[in-house]
């Protein structure tokens, strides 16, 4: 009897473990708040294909409305004036490819908006360097669309980029206490850095290869000239906003769009001062042989966008400048004497 009883009583026992284990494994109802991703890498694949068709369009007809939707901000408006300059001037003009990768994993910056969504692009199709995407979503209506196209300076240069899920809402809604330096103070310390050729009270990573092309652009202008002309450079931050993610140590990748405007000033009333090259093509809509003659003051307009590193609060203070699109021209003016 005894056994007998033990086993009744170990069957109980074993009835009892089943009923709980059985009630466990019912699947039981989630919140729709729980966090999640906020884009997925099959809604990114068919962003990234949308906009890759938008751009080979574009380059076959150079045109910038076949960019579509899916380009816009800075990104569009540089290639508006690269395929422009492709037109005029043919062979004598290398229209910069660019890159979108549609197998990359998206990295995003949280909920708050402007949404930013990066991506990096292995280097192909010309490019000696890997490239960074960068995306955004202005607002909760609004489509991804590409807002940067960033070549980086170096294959390690680029800190480890972390997404945010949804419960998060990341950059631009961060505290400037959690940083090195105060992230939206970075580009226009850097603007002020190229225009006085002095670190300022953000220090960058001296002599980066950006700040390096444009300091050469403004003495080769200063030497051409001679005695017939002076040029001075004025730099200004872009009205588009920075866009940023953040990185596995705490810090920031942003990126935003510096402004550089090249003043060109006849000093020899006596004299023809004439420029040649992109300006001359863009001012006159001509080919290789157009010529901006100056009448007073030439003025070319460039921009370009800049990506940092902001280190995190405490992990020293140096901003490093990890990349920039290239300098684009985006417009001439000759302004005329009184």
């Amino acid at each position: 009897m005894r056994k007998f009883a033990g086993l009744v009583l170990s069957a109980a026992l074993a009835l009892t473990l089943s009923a709980c284990a059985s009630e466990e494994a019912v699947p039981q109802p989630t919140s729709g708040d729980n966090a999640h991703v906020i884009v997925t890498d099959e809604k990114y694949a068919q962003i990234a294909t949308e906009t890759e068709a938008g751009i080979a369009a574009a380059n076959e007809s150079l045109s910038a409305s076949d960019l579509t939707g899916r380009v816009n901000g800075p990104a569009r408006a540089y290639r508006t004036a690269q395929l422009q300059l492709e037109s005029l001037l043919g062979d004598a003009y290398d229209l910069d490819p660019i890159l979108v990768t549609t197998e990359g994993a998206p990295v995003v910056s949280g909920t708050a908006y402007p949404r930013t969504m990066m991506t990096t692009v292995p280097p192909r199709d010309g490019k000696n360097l890997a490239t960074l995407s960068v995306w955004s979503q202005n607002g909760p209506r609004g489509n991804y669309h590409l807002w940067a196209d960033v070549e980086l300076f170096g294959t390690g240069n680029l800190p480890e980029i972390v997404s945010q899920l949804s419960d998060a809402p990341g950059f631009p809604e961060v505290d400037a206490a959690d940083y090195a330096v105060d992230p939206t103070q970075v580009l226009a310390q850097y603007a002020r850095y190229n225009g006085t050729r002095e670190q300022q009270s953000i220090q960058f990573s001296p002599d980066d290869p950006l700040y390096t092309q444009i300091a050469e652009q403004q003495d080769a202008f200063v030497q051409s000239l001679g005695d017939l002309g002076t040029a001075a450079t004025d730099f200004a931050v872009g009205d588009g906003g920075l866009r940023g993610v953040a990185t596995a140590s705490g810090g920031l990748v942003v990126v935003g769009e510096m402004t550089y405007q090249v003043r060109i000033t006849k000093t020899n009333d006596a004299a023809t001062l004439r420029i040649g090259g992109q300006i001359g093509a863009m001012y006159e809509e001509g080919d290789d042989s157009a010529m901006l003659e100056i009448d007073q003051q030439g003025i070319a307009n460039y921009a370009t966008t800049v990506a940092f590193y902001v280190p995190a609060a405490g992990a020293g203070s140096v901003v490093e400048v990890i990349g920039s699109s290239q300098p684009t021209l985006i417009s001439v003016e000759n302004v005329a004497g009184d």
